[in-house]
């Protein structure tokens, strides 16, 4: 089959690393895909193209309106027929001229939803969720048209052996390090983070806050401000090839956002597949990889967040259980299993269209 995928901008993030790594998972089909990164005033991210590029799959940065219209799709994609068009959705709908078009040879339109809170429209033949928690979203499509695939990793990149988290480990010997990995821009991460983490007044904690974004400079200066220069450390924005590295270095994993709801968050899952507790916030898709007790411990106040860090910092054998927990939890997210429901759910799409040798009936009821 033809596959095109579509995203509004091919920059860092969860959406576009799901787009890549499925994209790349599937050689037995064609592929193409297609943004708007420039047209949006955003950078696309050179090494996932780059990863596209070196597998001969066509990267098209263009303007919406030339999926948006017919003539300029066609000049676009070249004699590239779709056959599927995977819309890695982020709430907004620039090509619905095309989904809702009537045309016999349409290919069929499937939307991706990464986005939490925002209903998705009418009219796409089927909606693949990453988390349970969206469900909300897709209430007005027919149940048999919506699949949640969640978001997967790939394990090989994390391998188990022997690291430092052992039950020996004493935290007089070094400092206790607590860490996380995101965009650092608003909606991510509060803007108030490192006054929050200071509050905490844990002792011989090191704090890690990798990422980059608009909310970097006002982060650092707060440190400075608190004199906690020392104790945190920006390392700014880390290549995905070295994100395994950067989490055996951490013995915690504490994820807040301000306003955002996280779905099915990549980071979480990678620093499950390190073998790192997680202590994060029980709210979107969360409570549904992290279970408090197993694989790390969840909070519904700042002030939880902190308790749950001091529990980690001076119980060792907690440390070691909830990081074998979320080792086995990442074993259940693998990219493995993300990339074999795809296979399923295109595998349906091709046998229904086989058989109607028509697009799927879109109607809502």
């Amino acid at each position: 089959m033809k596959i095109l995928s579509v995203v509004e901008a091919f920059c860092h993030g969860g959406a576009q690393t799901v787009l890549l790594d499925v994209v790349l998972s599937l050689p037995e089909h064609q592929h193409r895909v297609v943004h708007f990164s420039s047209a949006n005033g955003i950078t696309a991210e050179s090494t996932f193209v780059d990863a596209l590029r070196s597998t001969e799959i066509d990267c098209i940065d263009t303007h919406w309106d030339s999926i948006r219209n017919e003539e300029l799709r066609s000049e676009i994609l070249d004699g590239f027929q779709p056959d599927i068009v995977l819309f890695h959705w982020w709430g907004k709908d620039p090509w619905m001229p095309w989904v809702v078009s009537s045309r016999p040879d349409n290919p069929a339109f499937v939307c991706v939803i990464h986005h939490s809170g925002i209903a998705a429209k009418a009219g796409y033949d089927r909606y693949v969720l990453v988390s349970r928690s969206q469900l909300q979203q897709v209430d007005h499509i027919p149940p048999h048209r919506v699949q949640v695939i969640p978001n997967g990793i790939d394990l090989e990149r994390f391998p188990i052996g022997s690291d430092r988290r052992s039950p020996d480990f004493d935290v007089r010997d070094r400092p206790f390090v607590v860490g996380r990995l995101s965009e650092l821009r608003e909606g991510k991460i509060p803007d108030g983070w490192i006054r929050t983490l200071a509050s905490y007044r844990l002792e011989n904690t090191r704090f890690v806050i990798a990422g980059d974004g608009a909310l970097l400079p006002i982060l650092r200066k707060s440190a400075i401000d608190l004199k906690l220069d020392g104790q945190m450390f920006f390392p700014g924005y880390i290549p995905r090839h070295e994100v395994p590295s950067l989490l055996a270095t951490f013995d915690a994993f504490c994820y807040v956002t301000s306003s955002a709801v996280e779905c099915c968050p990549l980071a979480i899952l990678e620093a499950m597949a390190a073998g790192v507790p997680v202590v994060a916030e029980a709210r979107g898709g969360i409570p549904e990889i992290v279970v408090s007790g197993e694989n790390g411990l969840l909070a519904h106040t700042l002030d939880e967040i902190g308790d749950h860090l001091r529990r980690l910092r001076e119980n060792p054998a907690l440390r070691e259980h909830l990081g074998r927990g979320a080792r086995a939890t990442a074993e259940g997210f693998s990219l493995k299993k993300q990339i074999a429901a795809y296979r399923d759910l295109l595998a349906d799409i091709q046998r229904e269209r086989a058989v109607s040798q028509y697009p799927i009936n879109r109607a809502v009821s």
